[in-house]
């Protein structure tokens, strides 16, 4: 059985093994974090057409990511270039500022004397 004395000796020694790792796990989340952003500026740097869509070059590159979770992050972003092309083409004339505020649910005022996709 361990005693109160023991039992808070145990804890005091992991409360401070722990304190004194924090410096050192924050200055590599920080190194990480800046080698990151400075592959993220070459390569928004390289590639100028995707800064203003950054929405679509973060959803592939993690979709390139859940498949290849072991790959570098270079390599990933350069896997990205076509996929993100190909997005950006389909968005390009995407117009979601032209939309009506709300859909009248009896779809009144609707002009269906288009095709519709009727078959």
């Amino acid at each position: 059985m361990v005693t109160d004395e023991e039992r808070n000796e145990i804890i005091n020694a992991a409360v401070e093994r722990t304190l004194l790792a924090i410096p050192e796990v924050v200055g590599n989340l920080m190194a990480n974090h800046a080698a990151l952003h400075k592959i993220n500026s070459a390569f928004y740097k390289k590639y100028p057409e995707f800064s203003g869509r950054k929405d679509i070059v973060q959803s592939v590159v993690e979709m390139i990511e859940g498949k290849n979770p072991t790959m570098e992050y270079e390599k990933m972003l350069e896997l990205a270039v076509p996929e993100i092309r190909k997005r950006l083409i389909i968005v390009k004339d995407v117009d979601v500022k032209g939309s009506p505020k709300e859909m009248k649910k009896d779809f009144s005022g609707t002009d269906f004397s288009g095709n519709n996709g009727a078959l």
